[in-house]
């Protein structure tokens, strides 16, 4: 699943591989999502993240929510290396990559410039959701990361996504030995209380 809000997200900047925090409301969604997948009886073997704080605390406070002791961090999971693109908004650029962001729209750009490519991102969290499957025992794990990853993880396995994957978004994958196959999205995240909100 998608991480919490931070204010980057509230920004609209790209964040890659920017360490931002979550926001008081980012912090509420996951106490949420953590309550929810409680409430359904989900039972999962392990809970590993991306090492960014937006992610690493996303899953913390929804292991909290669930019982179990911790996250573990791994690099792997990152959200794609955005290169000179990562800190800019959507205006910047457009001013400043014009003809870059209008091929990266169309998906004719492998890389945002000086970025990861779809490809280079794919092999390193599938060797990361390799050493995650080799090290827990036999059942569900929950995996915090960041859109770039759902994204490219659905569209590997059949999903297109073509639109954004809102904060605590997200799908149920089996990973079978390199395989992913898609299963049903996350349900929608219930709006969090207003006193929660910045």
């Amino acid at each position: 699943m998608r991480h919490g809000e931070s204010q980057w997200n509230r920004e609209g900047r790209w964040q890659g591989w920017e360490d931002i925090a979550l926001t008081s409301t980012g912090e509420a969604q996951a106490r949420a999502r953590g309550a929810e997948l409680q409430a359904a009886g989900h039972d999962f073997v392990g809970v590993h993240t991306s090492d960014l704080m937006r992610a690493a605390r996303t899953a913390e406070l929804i292991a909290q929510s669930l019982a179990l002791p911790g996250a573990h961090r791994e690099p792997a999971l990152r959200e794609r290396f955005g290169g000179v693109w990562q800190g800019k908004d959507r205006d910047e650029i457009i001013a400043g990559w014009p003809e870059e962001r209008a091929a990266w729209r169309r998906g004719e750009l492998a890389a945002p410039p000086g970025g990861e490519s779809d490809a280079e991102v794919i092999d390193r969290v599938f060797g990361a959701l390799g050493r995650i499957d080799a090290t827990n025992p036999p059942g569900s794990v929950l995996v915090v990361t960041h859109h770039g990853v759902v994204r490219l993880l659905a569209n590997r396995a059949g999903i297109p996504v073509t639109e954004l994957i809102p904060n605590l978004g997200g799908r149920w994958f089996e990973y079978d030995g390199g395989e992913m196959h898609a299963r049903d999205a996350l349900s929608e995240l219930a709006p969090v209380p207003d006193s929660a909100m910045e």
